[in-house]
């Protein structure tokens, strides 16, 4: 049986700014090269136009994510080759790279556009602007805490709120508590090092001290939460997983007047053992799903904004998940 010839073409496109071609194709061609690794065509630049040849299918979607670029360029947008490479993954009728610009959550510290980089993601951040308590559950390294932490510094500094409220159940895994060095604080700093980190990536660490001397910024365990009526904050509960049943109802009925809430979680992550029982995340939306104000949403592999392995890893794991059943 004769092997179907692929449908060979050549399309070009025609710089609108022939200064932006260098920015097109990126350093090294690194722009370029990712496109071609991952459709299989051949990209040149020739008498100030760019040449596509390959699949037919291929080169269209090629020819739209190199105009997504110039537009990107056009607008002082800058991406990186990873989001080139996610919007070829996912160009069927969806213009990922042209809707950048427009879901910029807050400038860092350091003059970089904090941006939504998936749908996925893009997804999580508008219902946090819709809902009350906005629950985001997925995988390592898809974005849940630092995106969370994003939204809740643009909060404050645009006066949605007047303080941020972080925590996160304190599970003792290796070493107790009692024999780390230092006060409680000191104790379970460790625990909360992701979040510190996001912070002075999008505060510095100066005004990230002074928000927390003022009480601005708050950091504790989520025992410390009981008892507490939470108005005028964005509150986020990371690593919902770790929570009980009464944990999470514990933390959910804090919730007080021009307040929102955010719960991360990844449930094949849970650190409770079998006399803790059910993690709280997972009981919860059987409970609340139906529920308006509240919104679930869902990350995968595909929303995983680390190194590309880690996406090969998560779904490995899930494969042998699936196996097992």
């Amino acid at each position: 049986m004769k092997e179907k010839v692929k449908n060979t073409i050549e399309d070009v496109i025609d710089i609108r700014n022939k200064k932006d071609a260098f920015m097109i194709f990126g350093v090294l061609d690194e722009n370029v090269k990712a496109i071609e690794n991952e459709l299989d065509v051949n990209i040149i630049l020739r008498d100030e136009m760019i040449h596509l040849v390959g699949e037919e299918r291929n080169v269209r979607i090629a020819k739209k994510v190199l105009q997504h670029i110039e537009n990107m360029i056009k607008k002082h947008y800058s991406f990186s080759v990873d989001e080139i490479i996610y919007a070829i993954q996912h160009s069927k009728g969806k213009n990922f790279l042209q809707n950048l610009p427009e879901t910029v959550i807050i400038t860092d510290v350091k003059g970089r556009n904090v941006i939504p980089k998936t749908f996925g993601q893009r997804n999580f951040i508008q219902a946090i602007e819709k809902n009350d308590i906005t629950f985001v559950i997925g995988p390592a390294g898809t974005g849940k805490t630092y995106l969370s932490v994003a939204v809740a510094v643009k909060y404050l500094l645009t006066g949605s709120v007047m303080r941020i409220i972080l925590t996160r159940p304190v599970i003792e895994a290796g070493e107790k508590l009692g024999f780390l060095p230092g006060d409680i604080q000191q104790k379970v700093d460790p625990y909360f090092r992701p979040i510190y980190d996001a912070l002075y990536d999008l505060l510095g660490q100066e005004k990230v001290y002074q928000f927390i001397e003022n009480k601005t910024i708050e950091i504790a365990p989520l025992a410390y939460m009981r008892g507490r009526t939470l108005n005028n904050a964005f509150v986020i509960l990371d690593e919902a997983q770790n929570t009980t049943p009464s944990q999470m109802k514990m933390f959910l009925t804090r919730l007080g007047s021009g307040s929102k809430m955010v719960i991360t979680g990844d449930v094949t992550q849970s650190d409770l053992d079998s006399v803790q029982g059910e993690s709280g995340l997972h009981k919860i939306k059987r409970i609340l799903k139906e529920m308006e104000g509240v919104s679930f949403n869902y990350l995968t592999s595909e929303d995983v904004v680390r190194h590309k392995l880690v996406q090969r890893i998560i779904d490995a794991y899930e494969r042998i998940g699936h196996d097992k059943k």
